[in-house]
């Protein structure tokens, strides 16, 4: 491919020097910018936007560390903004203006709000996910990733939310709730029977997605003795360098998970 770029400028006819030095820079630079590793060509991608994509949220929510994780895996630098949830920081009058739901997290990019995680972690995938290292290119591969998605979305998720939001309200979450959740992860643990990870045999969005959310729900409910290939599943993905993102959001809810348990036996 140099060499024919190198061809075709001789071709050039009446062409000065200063023009050609200038064709064959921007050619190196095309050539040169082939040859980034993906993580680069992302940072480089960021490096020419107008401004980083601003993320409102707060860790101890395993969305938040959620898209965190996907904006990390794809070299996407985010400007970061502490949305106290313990705090209710969620509730005031200039968070609503940012997310109506006073949920977070919020992800504001440009003169644009997106106000769901899952749509949010897309939204990074479509923009900046050029060699498909999360979400795949082929339509059955993206239907399977979706399929974990929208499972996070209307069971894991929904019933950690209702276990915390119990908990922190001092009763602690049901039988009922309880069989519920291991109902949700023996369906995990079956669909791991198949494949390494959840929607293939590589890690996809829906991995990290579900694994922000079951890693919470561990803080108050051990995974039974028979999820053991969800247990080996965890294991691999807590190998990975973006998952010290989740470890400090874990941090943080088990500190408030402490002083709750102090009050409720008080």
């Amino acid at each position: 491919m140099v060499e024919s770029r190198s061809h075709s400028l001789r071709r050039i006819s009446g062409t000065n020097t200063s023009a050609m030095l200038n064709l064959r820079a921007r050619a190196n630079f095309t050539i040169g910018k082939r040859n980034l590793s993906y993580r680069q060509h992302y940072r480089a991608k960021c490096t020419v936007t107008a401004e980083k994509p601003i993320l409102y949220g707060d860790v101890a929510a395993p969305p938040v560390r959620f898209v965190a994780m996907t904006a990390s895996i794809l070299g996407v630098e985010l400007e970061h903004r502490t949305i106290d949830l313990f705090a209710s920081e969620n509730r005031t009058e200039s968070y609503r203006r940012i997310n109506p739901l006073q949920k977070v997290p919020a992800l504001v990019s440009g003169a644009d709000n997106i106000c769901d995680s899952h749509v949010i972690s897309l939204y990074l995938c479509r923009k900046w996910d050029h060699f498909n290292v999360l979400y795949p290119k082929d339509a059955l591969a993206k239907a399977k990733v979706d399929e974990m998605l929208f499972f996070n979305s209307s069971t894991l998720f929904p019933i950690d939310s209702e276990i915390f939001t119990r908990f922190f309200s001092g009763t602690k979450a049901g039988e009922s709730k309880c069989n519920e959740w291991t109902k949700a992860l023996d369906f995990l643990e079956n669909r791991l029977h198949y494949h390494t990870w959840l929607a293939g045999d590589r890690m996809f969005l829906c991995d990290i997605c579900a694994a922000s959310t079951i890693t919470s729900v561990l803080c108050l409910i051990p995974l039974a003795d028979h999820h053991v290939r969800l247990k080996k599943w965890l294991i691999e993905i807590e190998k990975q360098p973006f998952f010290d993102i989740n470890k400090k959001g874990i941090e943080r809810l088990m500190k408030f998970v402490e002083i709750a348990k102090k009050q409720i036996v008080s």
